[in-house]
């Protein structure tokens, strides 16, 4: 810039200002004490510009902000933590919002738009949601070594018809499930507790008080040494879960690669949606 517009836009910015922000000399221009103010301003307005550019970057690439995920208290303490693992190593400065409940209040939270994604594990309306299946996991038993209810196998097998006259604990969504198999092999089932929480039902067989039947994602929930996970078969007895979100609204940057990695460290589990 030639020195006389250059000097008109130091006195404009002066006047503008209301202070003196040069001392001009014969040969040279030194800063008064309200122009080096002026300039550690300008730096640090300048620095914040570039900040908050980047700030804004990474929201939109999904760097940086809040993801939002609903889960069913099972399948969010064994799926998600390997795939949060891999996700904050690859996107540091993104948090995390969990909702736990039951498939009907993980639906209501995404309705809402509280949550982005959610984890379910029972069958919904494909036309309203998109969704990642899971394979099927079959329901396994649960209970105490030596327990008061002992079975003639020791293998980790159980035939379905061994259940009969046992007593039985449940969760109340897997209740109807159960019991229709069991009337297909001869019988009803003697079910001692239903419960909305997996949680307790462990601790009651980890007590001996009976024999909870669980999807195996909830091996391990409680640690402990006392407890005999069977698979049950002839028939099994299988459920289905699902990672959803809404077809009609658009996911956050975030969102989406979260739901990238979860594909990929999910290799079985395959795509319903586009």
């Amino acid at each position: 810039m030639a020195q006389p517009p250059l000097s008109r836009q130091m006195k404009q910015l002066e006047e503008k200002l209301g202070a003196k922000l040069f001392e001009r000399g014969s040969r040279k221009i030194q800063l008064t004490e309200a122009g080096v103010q002026l300039l550690n301003r300008a730096e640090q307005l300048l620095n914040l510009i570039d900040i908050t550019a980047k700030e804004i970057h990474d929201i939109e690439t999904g760097a940086q902000g809040t993801l939002s995920i609903g889960t069913a208290s099972s399948s969010g303490a064994t799926i998600l933590p390997q795939v949060a693992h891999f996700f904050r190593n690859n996107y540091p400065y993104v948090n995390f919002e969990l909702w736990e409940g039951e498939s009907v209040r993980i639906i209501e939270l995404l309705n809402s738009g509280l949550i982005e994604i959610g984890l379910v594990r029972f069958s919904f309306d494909t036309d309203t949601y998109e969704s990642i299946q899971l394979e099927k996991e079959p329901l396994v038993i649960a209970i105490k070594n030596n327990s008061s209810y002992p079975f003639n196998n020791r293998q980790d097998l159980i035939p379905l018809s061994e259940l009969a006259n046992k007593p039985l604990m449940i969760h109340r969504k897997y209740e109807a499930l159960l019991t229709e198999h069991c009337q297909q092999v001869g019988f009803s089932p003697y079910l001692l507790c239903k419960s909305d929480d997996i949680m307790p039902l462990i601790a009651w067989a980890d007590a001996d008080v009976g024999i909870a039947v669980l999807p195996r994602a909830a091996i391990g929930l409680i640690p402990s040494n006392n407890l005999i996970y069977k698979t049950i078969v002839n028939p099994s007895i299988e459920t289905s879960t699902a990672i959803i979100w809404l077809r009609s609204r658009p996911l956050s940057p975030s969102a989406r690669h979260f739901l990238k990695i979860f594909t990929k460290l999910n290799k079985r589990a395959f795509p319903s949606g586009d």
